[in-house]
């Protein structure tokens, strides 16, 4: 891997991790320093634009809730039997987890993986469908 293309896959994980962030824009400022990134990169994330970032974010966050319901009867159960704590849960899932397939049985296998690590250390009780 060239020193170019390893700059790209940080500065996309730093996008990627952002875009996930509870605080997008923290998390951009936070990146706009990282010293791995080249000048370039770090004037972009500097001047990026702050409301289309929140967006951005935003469509993420729906693009991939509407993903899980579709993948997963249990979170789609949970949603429907307490939809506060399984808002709760998606946002900790979100924030955590990184998305690693577009389709919604993947979102659901990922969301699976991570509750029943949750569950086992007795943060999570989703209901079983």
């Amino acid at each position: 891997m060239t020193a170019e293309a390893g700059a790209e896959a940080v500065f996309e994980g730093l996008m990627a991790a952002a875009l996930r962030a509870v605080d997008p824009l923290a998390a951009v400022r936070a990146a706009s320093r990282d010293p791995r990134l080249d000048a370039q990169q770090r004037a972009l994330l500097s001047g990026i634009d702050e409301n289309g970032l929140r967006m951005s974010a935003l469509l993420v966050a729906r693009l991939r809730f509407e993903r899980l319901l579709q993948g997963s009867s249990r979170a789609g159960a949970w949603y429907e039997d307490d939809a506060p704590a399984f808002v709760e849960a998606f946002r900790r899932y979100h924030a955590e987890v990184p998305p690693r397939g577009w389709q919604p049985a993947d979102e659901g296998r990922a969301f699976e993986a991570w509750l029943a690590q949750g569950v086992a250390d007795g943060e999570l009780a989703a209901p079983r469908v």
